[in-house]
């Protein structure tokens, strides 16, 4: 196996453990939850989750993904990149505190905005030696780096909630204190980051360009949020809850087949940095792009195997029918995978710009077609809307950038591969009422 093959490989490996293990204290962490809080205080924490997750990217301008590409470069100071990073993340952070504490005194905000403003302070500031340590090659102080928050965040926050009974507050105070602890933990073991910061010369247009690259990325997170909250909220108000229901089992399903994906993406995304310059770069993509296509549907043609034997043994029988809708949304998966694979091409080529475009026009076609196709088809709507929008956005970004691209017998290929997966299944589908609401 050649090196950079094998490189890879190991890279998927490490990101694999260390998101199935941080996922895995995630749900211990939510039986604690349960336990000791009532369901309107956790429902209040998964609220105040979401809401940390889409402040980030525009409380740090998305500067931690410019650290992670402009780290890699070979002509760049890696002192000045991470320096302009937690310069931005500083000055913003702080502004983004001075505003909490002013709105607590003169507006009548409640305290608890000024711990969420720490949280993403001290969130963004991990969030960018994170993305320095994975970009200098530090893959392991990464993984161990993400376990260790997620192992702290659980024990701190499950003893303020067991022993001291402070409510979601312990949750809040738990975060805080982690994403602190971890920080310094990275500041320690990514190499001597003080002399060099200081050693490395200021550099204006490094900055400019830095932020060129990652403003286009800040509203591709609410793109995302977009999507999958659109087609909640559109099936309630036209079918009720119990078709969100429905909906919300069968999306757990291609949930697993997405996480893989993601774990994936985050080895991709380093090899195609490094590769992004070699002469046989083409192959390289083409080769990695047919084997995670052919991962892909491979894990989704064994999904669909074991689909109605699984969900007639682990749910109830009203929940049963919801099998349905699965195997049309491991398609929309399956489509946004491949997207995502040639989005980080994008990042490597310094074109973010186009990663915001389709985006946004995966974005508005989810929306728009959600609109049209469930008042007529029901949930079938909502799984079709999403998957022509991800098909569509993949179609997008191969006829505007095939220089880009993987090979077009490979795209092909992968299409007709998925193609013959879901066939049948989507015969059996035809033998039911597809006007049915669900």
């Amino acid at each position: 196996m050649s090196s950079k093959y094998k490189k890879l490989f190991q890279n998927t490996i490490l990101f694999s453990i260390g998101s199935m293990g941080s996922k895995l204290i995630s749900l211990l962490l939510v039986v604690v939850f349960t336990h000791h809080l009532n369901p309107q205080e956790y429902g209040e924490v998964e609220l105040i989750s979401v809401i940390i997750n889409l402040c980030l990217p525009f409380v740090t301008l998305s500067i931690y993904d410019a650290v992670l590409r402009f780290v890699m470069k070979d002509n760049e100071d890696q002192g000045s990149v991470l320096r302009n990073g937690l310069a931005i993340c500083a000055l913003v952070g702080l502004v983004f505190l001075s505003g909490s504490v002013i709105g607590i005194l003169f507006f009548g905000l409640e305290t608890n905005t000024l711990v969420i403003a720490a949280i993403i302070f001290a969130q963004s500031i991990n969030l960018v030696f994170a993305q320095y340590a994975r970009g200098t090659g530090r893959i392991k102080l990464y993984v161990i780096n993400g376990l260790l928050t997620a192992i702290l965040i659980f024990s701190i926050v499950s003893v303020l909630l067991i022993y001291f009974h402070v409510g979601i507050m312990g949750y809040f105070i738990g975060m805080v204190i982690s994403f602190t602890i971890s920080n310094i933990m990275l500041f320690c073991f990514s190499g001597n980051v003080v002399e060099m910061m200081v050693k490395a010369p200021w550099d204006g247009n490094l900055m400019k360009r830095m932020l060129l690259y990652s403003l286009p990325l800040i509203p591709n997170t609410l793109m995302w949020w977009v999507m999958d909250t659109s087609d909640r909220l559109l099936i309630q108000s036209f079918l009720g809850l119990a078709a969100n229901g429905y909906y919300a089992v069968a999306n757990k399903i291609p949930v697993i087949l997405n996480t893989l994906s993601a774990i994936f993406m985050q080895a991709w995304q380093l090899s195609a940095i490094e590769e992004g310059e070699q002469k046989d770069r083409d192959r390289f993509y083409s080769s990695v792009f047919n084997a995670f296509a052919s991962f892909m549907i491979i894990v989704s043609a064994i999904i669909l195997c074991v689909l109605k034997w699984g969900f007639g043994i682990a749910l109830g029988s009203e929940f049963y029918e919801a099998w349905k809708f699965v195997p049309i949304q491991l398609f929309a998966v399956i489509f946004c995978s491949f997207s995502a694979f040639i989005g980080v091409i994008y990042a490597v080529q310094m074109r973010t710009n186009q990663v915001f475009i389709t985006s946004f026009v995966g974005a508005a076609l989810n929306i728009g077609l959600n609109l049209l196709l469930i008042p007529r088809i029901g949930l079938y709507g909502a799984a079709v809307a999403t998957t022509i929008s991800f098909f569509l956005r993949l179609d997008r970004t191969l006829t505007t950038n095939k220089k880009i691209c993987p090979d077009t017998h490979s795209i092909h290929h992968a299409f007709a591969s998925a193609h013959c997966t879901g066939h049948p299944i989507l015969i059996s589908l035809s033998n039911d009422n597809p006007s049915a609401t669900y």
